[in-house]
């Protein structure tokens, strides 16, 4: 399984203006069915918790370092996977 981790490396997309690739994806992602997108958002929520919960409690070193880890998260495990339900369901 090959991981894609900008809209640059799909392949359909690749030879595509960045306004065009935004726009397929766009498209793309109003296609997506609905467990997708329920394990889009779960991800999404499990990535921002604890960041909020450092947050309410004021500890910021904690939260300082959550958001460096939330950052590099969403850079090399959701972006990935995104891009995966992306590319099958954009129209060539």
């Amino acid at each position: 399984m090959k991981f894609y981790f900008s809209s640059k490396d799909i392949p359909e997309l690749a030879d595509l203006s960045i306004q065009d690739r935004r726009e397929k994806l766009y498209f793309a992602e109003q296609k997506l069915t609905v467990p997708e997108k329920l394990i889009l958002n779960l991800l999404k929520l499990i990535m921002f918790i604890p960041p909020f919960l450092f947050l309410a409690r004021q500890e910021w070193e904690m939260l300082i370092l959550s958001l460096a880890i939330l950052f590099a998260i969403k850079l090399f495990i959701f972006n990935p996977i995104k891009m995966t339900f992306y590319k099958r369901h954009i129209i060539k």
